[in-house]
């Protein structure tokens, strides 16, 4: 009879923590998509932002307004996101129209006189091109999903949030 006791006590106890447990895959899952979604962007804004007159001299001029729209608009699309096309700038909030995020908030730094050193990460072999640096980041409060977090999560006031940065190198490969 204690074996079935101790067989009751751990089911309870297990099932205690396997809705924790599965929140927490879903936070690792849904900083993956951001991220995903984050990096595609930029690559796609990249693709379209480019002054092709500079680009005949291989550098990498980047229109900063033109690479703000072209990255909301894929940002958007990519995760069911809507943004005011009226009020492009820096930063850009976006809100989900399904639900399944919160607002999400968007900054982008610029460097355009950005000269890659050997000790740097981004070390390139260039010789006098002009390089691009952006620097992209996200934050967003994370939306709990299990009743109990979102509980402890409420009462507590401090948001639990999604955050990334990503540099981006903008250049002109030859």
């Amino acid at each position: 009879m204690r074996w079935f006791a101790k067989l009751v006590l751990v089911a309870v106890i297990v099932s205690a923590f396997v809705p924790m447990i599965g929140e927490f895959i879903n936070v690792l899952r849904e900083r993956v998509v951001l991220d995903a979604a984050l990096v595609n962007s930029a690559r796609a804004a990249n693709n379209n932002a480019m002054n092709i007159w500079h680009m005949m001299m291989l550098d990498a001029v980047v229109n900063e307004d033109d690479f703000i729209r072209f990255f909301s608009e894929s940002f958007s699309d990519s995760l069911g996101l809507s943004y005011n096309n009226a009020a492009i700038g820096n930063p850009m909030v976006f809100t989900s129209d399904s639900g399944r995020f919160n607002d999400i908030t968007v900054s982008f730094a610029f460097d355009f006189n950005f000269v890659p050193s050997g000790g740097d990460v981004f070390a390139l072999a260039h010789d006098d091109r002009s390089v691009t640096l952006v620097t992209l980041e996200m934050e967003t409060p994370y939306l709990f999903r299990t009743f109990w977090l979102r509980t402890v999560n409420g009462a507590s006031n401090d948001n639990f949030l999604l955050r990334a940065t990503r540099p981006f190198i903008v250049q002109v490969v030859n």
